[in-house]
């Protein structure tokens, strides 16, 4: 390869991967702790060891909600399945409304609805992976950001290729800190490469979609692009209410019907829509093991459960058959246990993998005279948005469950995103007020001790015995294991101090004080 060539390549893997590196970093370890997304939604809310209020049927639960909620019908409104069933819906009783969650045992005997506390961590995690919980903008800023990290990918190939064989597994000393973070970088970028490229294609897709078929398809349908766009997404166009009312069919007759189409399906939700009127239409979705691209939608009448249309494995349209492999290869939901802690391992590697070259990125950019000022202030924002996203994801675990059972239970969902934002400002401030060593054998620590305490919190809070149901015992495993991943992180920073002196640039103060090329290099204090 010509030197030139390669040069480019390099700069173009650099810097595209510093700009995105950031973003990256929290898509991909809140994309890991996401990766018990279900779980996680079991776990937030509060288990006191009493049994459920009322042993309802998921038809009962429908009947109690539709009377308590007349007009929920009017809008989707979506039943989950399982040990204790319950509807998600969307409440539009205050401002822009929310997505709320009634369960089984919000419902006493005479079908009122109890009031009860309710957590919103799961959505916050999964907004934090998918779009930096920035509303509007962030989905489309992550689709970019995708871009951009899939040019990394293929750059950072080009780049160490040709010497792949020599360089693999070359994680050692070789007289300073730089070479090792740079070993460290290049081994888990290669061995994770074909993980990150299916990330990289399937979040640019994902997040670009919208943008790029707002743009292409306005040029090319006009103004009939809405309704082209719905019938190529949708698996049944949305109904509009007849004003009639009618009796539906059951729910366990939907069910029966959705399995007589697809054998084997492992239902995952209904999607109920104009419920109540004649034009209602029932969307039972679920999964058929053995298929990457494993989603099903059986659609059907709601009045009498007539068939509409089945989508499924080997029954696709083509725009549904491009689409529905993306989503699984992405969220990992297509094999089982093992892929999703595969997944999760995946997730943390790729954050360690943005981290380092975030680091490489700054002190690469070091002179004679010592670190620059734009390295410094790349390290500090690095350090600072790094640990006070991991900090701030534990705190908002720890927050959750003190505030759902303290008097302010109202205010839970405030108290975790608050808790979050609260932790990641002083992680910021601590990056940029104290030397990069300091803060990071601090934050480390710190970070060690949060994601251990988040599982004693809430088995003291809730008593250990909660410890034996699966989803509880998987997050807090979960929680565990990262907080072994830092300590290992810690032992290694440590084992690589002994062995060589720190690079100028994590001894750095906050305001470094200019030195000719034949001084110390740097002096003054924090």
């Amino acid at each position: 390869m010509r030197a030139e060539t390669l040069r480019r390549h390099i700069d173009l893997h650099g810097w595209v991967g510093m700009i995105s590196g950031l973003a990256l970093f929290v898509a991909f370890f809140a994309g890991a702790v996401n990766m018990f997304h279900h779980e996680i939604g079991h776990w937030q809310e509060p288990h006191n060891g009493a049994v459920a209020s009322a042993d309802l049927d998921m038809q009962v639960l429908v009947d109690h909600f539709t009377a308590a909620h007349p007009d929920a019908g009017a809008s989707p409104f979506y039943l989950i399945p399982g040990d204790q069933p319950s509807i998600m819906w969307f409440d539009k009783s205050q401002g822009a409304g929310a997505w709320q969650t009634t369960y089984a045992d919000d419902f006493a005997g005479t079908g009122a609805a109890a009031p009860r506390p309710h957590s919103g961590l799961d959505t916050f995690i999964d907004e934090l992976h998918y779009q930096l919980s920035l509303p509007m903008v962030g989905l489309y800023l992550m689709g970019i950001v995708s871009v951009l990290y899939g040019a990394a990918l293929i750059s950072g190939l080009v780049i160490h290729w040709p010497k792949l064989k020599k360089e693999f597994f070359a994680l050692r000393h070789q007289g300073n800190l730089r070479r090792y973070w740079k070993n460290l970088h290049n081994l888990v970028g290669v061995i994770s490469f074909p993980f990150h490229l299916i990330f990289a294609v399937t979040g640019a897709a994902m997040g670009c979609f919208a943008l790029l078929s707002l743009v292409l398809g306005t040029l090319v349908f006009g103004p009939q692009m809405q309704g082209v766009m719905a019938k190529a997404t949708q698996a049944w166009p949305a109904p509009e209410a007849s004003g009639e009312k009618v009796t539906m069919a059951g729910i366990d007759e939907y069910i029966a019907a959705a399995r007589a189409q697809v054998p084997g399906m492992e239902l995952q939700w209904i999607g109920l829509e104009q419920y109540g009127d004649r034009n209602a239409v029932i969307d039972v979705a679920g999964s058929v093991p053995g298929f990457v691209a494993h989603h099903s939608h059986v659609m059907l009448r709601g009045d009498n459960g007539a068939l509409l249309t089945v989508t499924r494995p080997g029954a696709r349209s083509f725009n549904h058959a491009a689409l529905s492999p993306i989503y699984s290869l992405h969220f990992g939901d297509y094999g089982g246990l093992l892929v999703q802690l595969l997944y999760f391992v995946l997730g943390l590697l790729g954050a360690l993998l943005f981290f380092s070259g975030n680091v490489l990125w700054s002190e690469r950019r070091t002179d004679r005279r010592g670190p620059s000022r734009s390295a410094a202030v790349m390290l500090r924002l690095t350090l600072g948005v790094t640990f006070g996203v991991m900090a701030g994801i534990a705190v908002s675990f720890i927050a959750s469950k003190v505030a759902i059972h303290s008097p302010w239970s109202a205010a839970v969902v405030m108290a975790e995103k608050g808790a979050f934002l609260v932790t990641l400002m002083i992680g910021v401030l601590c990056a940029f007020r104290f030397r990069p060593l300091a803060t990071t054998r601090w934050w480390l620590r710190l970070n060690v001790l949060l994601y251990l305490a988040v599982p004693l919190v809430q088995g003291a809070l809730e008593g250990f015995g909660s410890w034996s149901d699966p989803d509880v015992l998987m997050v807090n495993a979960a929680m565990v294991a990262i907080a072994i991943s830092l300590a290992a992180v810690d032992a290694l920073r440590l084992r690589r101090l002994r062995r060589a002196a720190a690079h100028p640039l994590w001894e750095m103060p906050v305001r470094p004080v200019p030195v000719s090329p034949g001084g110390a290099g740097l002096v003054g204090g924090d």
